[in-house]
Parts: structure tokens; C-alpha cells; sequence
């Protein structure tokens, strides 16, 4: 990740200035914005894709951003719906190609960027639209409340699942073996839920906290995350960070369902000896501890690198060895009548 700071005024902290963040995935596009868009009104800082601008968002605020439409990681439509629900004062413009102007009215019709700048630009119009998004910005701080209201207003539940599966797709497309692990976790977990009778509102938060339950992966390191050997302790610690880590990515962000439990507790055992923070039995949701098992299961149901996919015979074997230790008695009894009836059958377009 790249800062910039571009006051021209020596004796004027970068503090002072709003930040403008311009969020690509193409590395010549950012600096050549960066170079185009300089200006001593506001510093830019850049992003290299919206899996790397998200945790911008949670180290200050974010005057002004600009993000492309057709990124791998996620739509900019996705990207832009996760910042107005975390940060709804900001001012977001959309670059997009020639040939996507309905887009706009989706946009728009969803109050999820101010203005749109079509490829090629001119500089002059977008250096313009830079200065009159800040003043949208001074004027929204003024008036917070009014901000608030227009958030409260907007349906963006269907867009943040949408935005949910992209993360997690990223986050698995990081290891060719993992293809769908979040996805699966997230299809499995459902399938738990529904055998347990949870109602629907716990269903969807087992759903979208199946899909990010890894996403603090994106903070660890690919040669420890994609190594096929054993890890060291030290990269272990590595590993141990991640539902942490996920946290400072989720926690920040408004979504509609109350996922970070799992994201943090994923990794607890039932007897109080897992990570990150040792809690055990009840301690743990159990939303987490359904998560905790089947993402157990589709780790051990799916070809690795360092091993074959293990037997059902082998499945159920560590299952029930690890029920009442690694894994809560409840959610293991059930786990297991399901798996003899075969109901782990997965649909990834049905997932979705």
C-alpha cells in the first residue's frame, strides 16, 4: 500500500489534509492518476484493489474515492457498497469504461458514487470533480445527520452478500487448493444450522460469517499461507493472527448481520485450546462452533497439496475422537447424522 502526500506548503502537516484514495488494480493506472490528480488541496494515498483499500478505511477518513469498475477482486459496485455502509461520509467517484454506462443508473438508482469519469478522461474534468467531491464532503460533515438518514434508507443487503462472496472468493483464489473452501464452509454451515433449527436471521449470519470467516488470510504472508511443508512455530504465529486480523477488516464495517464472532472464534476449541483467545464451551457462539466443525470437515474432504482427500471412514473417526475437545458435543452429534445420511452435497451456484 501507497501514501502520498501532496501539500505543497512545507510548514503544513499531511494531517491536515483530506485524503483522497484512488483504488485500482492496475499498478501504471494509479500512477498516472497519481501523477494527474496531485494537487496542494488534499494528499492522495492508493490502493492496488479493494482487498487492499478496505483496511485503509479503518486507519482514518477517507475524504474522496475513486475506484475502477472491472477489477478480478470484486465489481467496484461490490467494493463501493461495503464503503458506504463503513464509511458514509465519503465521497466516491466511478471509473468506467466507455461501454459501461448503464451502470450508472444502478449506481446512482443505489446512492453509491456521486460522479462517474469515463475512460479515457480528461484530466482537467477529473481534477474538477476531485475538488467538488470535497466540498460534498465538508458539507456531509457538516450535516451528519442527514448522511445518516440517507444510509438508514438504503437496501443494501442483497449488494453486501454480493460483497461477502467476493471477499471470500478472494481471499481462496490466493491458494489454487482452497478453490471454493469459504464458499463450501459457508454451504455447510448452512446445512448444520438448518438440522439444529436455527431460525433464518442466524442462518444468514452463519452464511455470510461462512464466507468471511478466512478473510484475515489476506494479512498473512503467501510464503507462510501457501507453504506445503510444516510451519515453523514462529510462522504458525503467523496463522494464529488471522481471525484477528479479520476482525480489524470486518469489525469497521457496517454489515447487516453479526458475523464477527465467528470471524474471531472460529479457531476455539471446546475445551479452551485453540486461538486466538483460549475461551471454550459456551464461551464461543454457536454459530462459531458450527463454523469451527465443517471447516474442520472441508479441510479434510478436499485434495491438498501435501495430501490426498482423507476417507469418510477417517472423517468420522476425528470427529469423534475431537468431540467434547476440539469440537462441541451438540454440534458434533449432529455433524455426524448428517454425514451418514451423505447431506454434505454442494451446489456453488446454489451457494451463492
Amino acid at each position: 500500500m501507497e501514501a502520498s502526500n501532496n501539500s505543497g506548503s512545507a510548514d503544513q502537516p499531511s494531517t491536515a489534509l483530506p485524503i483522497v484514495l484512488l483504488v485500482d488494480d492496475e499498478p501504471m493506472v494509479l500512477s498516472i492518476l497519481k501523477l494527474l490528480l496531485a494537487s496542494d488541496q488534499y494528499q492522495i494515498k492508493v490502493a492496488h484493489g479493494p482487498l487492499e483499500a478496505i483496511p485503509i478505511f479503518s486507519e482514518g477518513e477517507i475524504a474522496v474515492c475513486v475506484t475502477d469498475q472491472a477489477m478480478p477482486e470484486m465489481s467496484g459496485v461490490e467494493f463501493l457498497t461495503l464503503i458506504r455502509q463503513q464509511s458514509p461520509m465519503t465521497v466516491c467517484i466511478m471509473m468506467t469504461g466507455t461501454t459501461d454506462l448503464k451502470l450508472a443508473e444502478i449506481v446512482v438508482n443505489q446512492q453509491l458514487a456521486h460522479f462517474f469519469v469515463t475512460k479515457p478522461w480528461d484530466t482537467s474534468i477529473f481534477q474538477n470533480l476531485i475538488i467538488k467531491a470535497l466540498g460534498i464532503y465538508n458539507k456531509q460533515k457538516a450535516n451528519p445527520q442527514e448522511v445518516a438518514s440517507e444510509t438508514a434508507q438504503l437496501q443494501v443487503h442483497e449488494h453486501a452478500r454480493r460483497a461477502a462472496f467476493s471477499l471470500a472468493r478472494a481471499v481462496d483464489a490466493r491458494d489454487a487448493c482452497t478453490h471454493s473452501h469459504s464458499i463450501r464452509v459457508s454451504a455447510f454451515g448452512l446445512i448444520v444450522g438448518e438440522a439444529m433449527g436455527l431460525n433464518q436471521a442466524d442462518l444468514e449470519v452463519i452464511r455470510i460469517g461462512g464466507l468471511l470467516h478466512d478473510l484475515g488470510k489476506i494479512g498473512v504472508p503467501d510464503e507462510v499461507l501457501l507453504k506445503t511443508g510444516a510451519l515453523t512455530e514462529k510462522e504458525f504465529r503467523y496463522i494464529k493472527m488471522h481471525p484477528i486480523i479479520g476482525v480489524s477488516i470486518t469489525e469497521p464495517i457496517d454489515f447487516p448481520w453479526n458475523i464477527t464472532a465467528i470471524v474471531r472464534q472460529h479457531h476455539e476449541n471446546h475445551n479452551g485450546s485453540g486461538y486466538p483467545t483460549g475461551i471454550g464451551g459456551d464461551e464461543i457462539v454457536l454459530a462459531a462452533r458450527i463454523i469451527h466443525a465443517v471447516d474442520a470437515y472441508e479441510a479434510m474432504a478436499a485434495d491438498r497439496v501435501y495430501r490426498k482427500a482423507l476417507p469418510l471412514e477417517a472423517i468420522e473417526s476425528e470427529f469423534v475422537r475431537c468431540r467434547g475437545t476440539q469440537f462441541d458435543p451438540e454440534v458434533t452429534d449432529v455433524f455426524l447424522e448428517l454425514l451418514h445420511n451423505d447431506q454434505f452435497i454442494f451446489n456453488e451456484e446454489a451457494a451463492k
